[in-house]
């Protein structure tokens, strides 16, 4: 028997890796074996049932795919499925990807809600950015007329003043 601490180190493992393992009269060895029971779903651990089906038992924390969706049973009664009672008809079953669809919603609104408020910061900036350019150049203006005029000024004081 391998033991937890070593399952749980173990990677599982994909279809085709676990195949490779059988081809070619290859001789296998019990940490082969583990590989392949690790990587399987364990109906009585994982608690998967598969595709619901009518007239089926199941119990609370029971998983079965129905509409593309997984999901999981939370009524504390167990029930016998019958027509109507189907996962997404009643609340003794919770989608497992219906939580998951409820934060992905919700992330793409606060993305949205960013995006907005991005796009309103940016025009802001280029407003600003805008408005220092003229100011730089007013400044850079400014300054080149004051050295224009100092320049100037010396100059004139150099051939005005008698020396």
């Amino acid at each position: 028997m391998v033991s937890t601490s070593v399952e749980s180190k173990m990677a599982l493992k994909n279809r085709n890796e676990l195949k490779s393992l059988f081809k070619n009269n290859t001789h296998l060895s019990a940490s082969h074996f583990a590989e392949l029971i690790t990587s399987l779903v364990n109906k009585k651990e994982d608690k998967f049932h598969g595709v619901w089906k009518p007239g089926q038992t199941y119990q609370k924390g029971d998983v079965v795919y129905y509409q593309r969706t997984l999901w999981e049973m939370i009524d504390d009664k167990e029930i016998c499925a019958k027509g109507g009672e189907e996962p997404d008809k009643n609340d003794k079953w919770k989608s497992r990807l219906g939580e998951l669809e409820q934060k992905v919603d919700k992330i793409q609104q606060d993305l949205e809600a960013l995006r907005k408020e991005f796009t309103e910061y940016k025009q802001q900036m280029d407003l600003r950015w805008q408005q220092l350019q003229k100011y730089i150049t007013s400044l850079a203006l400014g300054v080149a007329i004051a050295i224009v005029w100092l320049f100037g000024s010396a100059i004139y004081h150099l051939f005005t003043t008698p020396g």
